[in-house]
């Protein structure tokens, strides 16, 4: 099933046909945050081939994604299910326990830190493009190494959304 065969497929859980014609529509927005477009054109469209490369190795793999908007778009679910992505039912308003978070604050940060005032987007996304590429792998890995005692934390607390890791 190609991309374009998802415009072709009946909604299974709605019932309701998804007609021939691509209508994704972005609108006229072209700044500010991430939505569901920017979301499938700058995240899926690149983590896809990397998990299916995966699964042909013969890792069993599952996304895991936030309940963010983006996230929860039919353009983002539709494109996950031609691309045969398994994705992980995550619930509502739950503790966030995904390692890449600590990677924003951090990096903003360095951003600010290092402060070079950049005259247009470009220079202010490769200043952010720097700091990634900065963050020490012992530091990501301290983060992923993290997870099971947020996860015990989260559990003590019984699974409610007032833990702060």
């Amino acid at each position: 099933m190609s991309e374009s065969d998802v415009n072709r497929r009946y909604n299974t859980r709605k019932r309701q046909y998804v007609p021939l014609k691509h209508d994704y529509k972005r609108g006229d927005r072209t700044r500010g945050g991430v939505d569901s477009y920017r979301h499938r054109e700058g995240a899926l469209k690149k983590v896809t081939p990397w998990i299916n490369n995966l699964k042909k190795q013969g890792i069993e793999c599952i996304l895991l994604q936030d309940g963010a908007l983006s996230h929860k778009a039919r353009i983002a679910r539709d494109y996950l299910t031609v691309e045969k992505v398994e994705t992980m039912l995550w619930p509502g308003h739950s503790p966030e326990v995904n390692a890449s978070e600590h990677a924003w604050p951090w990096i903003r940060r360095h951003v600010t830190r290092d402060f070079q005032p950049s005259c247009n987007e470009k220079e202010c996304e490769q200043q952010w493009i720097a700091e990634w590429k900065e963050i020490p792998q012992s530091t990501i890995n301290r983060w992923v190494m993290l997870i099971p005692e947020m996860v015990r934390r989260i559990i003590q607390h019984g699974g409610k959304n007032d833990f702060h890791g």
